[in-house]
């Protein structure tokens, strides 16, 4: 297979597909898994929350290696490790066993920084931002589908075949990383600064696993509390050492830069406005017509709601560079956020009615797309050849704030109980929050300005 800018691109965006949709096929097989390994449901819990915790953690440790080392090496690395931990998982007589594949099988988020970088290395600029837009696109068009996809494969074949499945998808993405992506050269001198990269691990493995723990344990419970302070206090400690390390796994002076600030910020809020989807959305569709808000909706339904949502993401992923040369990229990610905004409002005003559901999900797909796409393409101008590594951080953000929302979704929702009411005002609060990231974008210079030492973020 030539080395072409489709070949470069199509492997880790294969990738990354692949391991988005297995991810979500999972969540409507717990109850076959729960089952057949006589699993607590407490422990159901940890085959997402070890996956989250390595992802967060592997995302910038990745984001460093990818500067100092060959990019199509560390790709073929990380696809090997992540197929180990599938294989782990297929093969998992326990629910322990499966949940360390699952932790194995994180550090694939790590994949992203290093695709920005290796996009950015090998492909003209155009075609990179085109790139970049794909991931986006292509992942959430495979984790719609994966929702669609989970009833129908464990039905016809058992729950393993949801990883086996991926772990094929992962080894094709291999065997075309392979042949299609070239070798790259060194972006950076130095060395891996492998005490700050224990530090930043060891602070978000405790923020996640108390943000995991907080709905079993309580918000203000001792122990949850201890995770909490002893994650603010390692994460402190880890920037005391990165400003002082000659060799930073992560600038934390260029982060303080307009643009990664910027769409960092973006990404944080854009997580954390997402609870009225991942925490309402499918409560409500599930529920039974006769509650007067409910839906009905089986598994196989609910993904059918959610498939226009990655559609929507796919189809608007390669308009954000176009868009960007006509009116600039601030305006993109402006109208990004807006969008986001309104289409969860639409669920709020209108959720009784199926069509307006997916006018309003097709709405938020198209404004996620432009805002991720054109974040990632704006940090990816900006910040030095040698720093591919921040992108990487606005995976991390996302993924935190995420779980921030989740937890506040859940709370809303109880405190309002079961009525047409709770999920209007869930979804109108998170359309607020996501007021945020419209903010957050006019931080964002409307040019790229990689030649700027930034200092600060005024």
């Amino acid at each position: 297979m030539p080395r072409s800018g489709f070949g470069i691109i199509g492997a880790p965006v294969l990738f990354i597909g692949v391991l988005q949709a297995m991810e979500m096929t999972l969540s409507p097989a717990l109850p076959l898994i729960q089952q057949d390994l006589s699993a607590t449901p407490g422990a159901l819990a940890w085959i997402f929350t070890g996956s989250l915790i390595t992802s967060a953690i592997a995302t910038p440790v990745v984001g460093r290696l990818a500067d100092l080392y060959d990019k199509r090496r560390l790709l073929l690395a990380l696809m090997a490790i992540s197929g180990a931990g599938i294989l782990l998982a297929a093969l998992a007589p326990s629910i322990t066993v499966l949940i360390i594949g699952m932790a194995i099988e994180g550090v694939w988020l790590g994949v992203l920084p290093l695709t920005v970088g290796l996009f950015r290395d090998t492909l003209e600029p155009e075609r990179a931002a085109t790139g970049n837009g794909l991931v986006i696109g292509v992942a959430s068009l495979a984790g719609a589908l994966g929702l669609i996809l989970a009833g129908p494969v464990s039905d016809a074949l058992g729950y393993r075949w949801l990883f086996l499945l991926g772990l094929i998808g992962t080894a094709v993405a291999a065997l075309w990383a392979w042949r299609a992506v070239p070798s790259t050269p060194r972006a950076a001198s130095g060395r891996v600064d492998w005490p700050g990269g224990l530090l930043l691990g060891g602070g978000l493995a405790m923020l996640m696993l108390g943000l995991s723990l907080a709905p079993a344990w309580g918000l203000t419970a001792p122990a949850t509390l201890a995770l909490f302070v002893g994650s603010v206090l390692t994460l402190g400690l880890w920037a005391r050492v990165e400003l002082r390390s000659p060799d930073p796994l992560l600038d934390l002076r260029l982060l303080a830069g307009r643009t990664p600030a910027g769409v960092t910020t973006m990404g944080f809020v854009f997580g954390f406005a997402s609870f009225g989807l991942v925490v309402a959305l499918p409560t409500m569709l599930a529920a039974p017509v006769e509650t007067g808000y409910g839906l009905g909706a089986s598994t196989l339904w609910i993904g059918i709601y959610l498939f226009p949502l990655g559609v929507a993401g796919t189809l608007a992923a390669p308009l954000v560079g176009p868009l960007t040369r006509r009116v600039g990229r601030r305006a993109v990610l402006v109208s990004g956020a807006a969008l986001v905004c309104a289409g969860t409002t639409v669920l709020g005003l209108w959720h009784s009615s199926p069509w307006l559901i997916v006018a309003g999900l097709t709405i938020i797909g198209v404004g996620g797309s432009l805002l991720l796409t054109a974040g990632l393409n704006a940090v990816a101008a900006d910040v030095p050849d040698h720093a591919a590594g921040v992108s990487g951080v606005v995976f991390v953000a996302k993924s935190v704030g995420g779980t921030f929302g989740a937890q506040l979704g859940a709370m809303v929702l109880a405190a309002g109980g079961a009525s047409a009411s709770a999920f209007t005002g869930t979804y109108l609060l998170s359309a607020a929050i996501g007021l945020l990231a419209v903010a957050a974008a006019f931080v964002i210079p409307s040019t790229a300005r990689k030649d700027r030492t930034w200092t600060s973020v005024s």
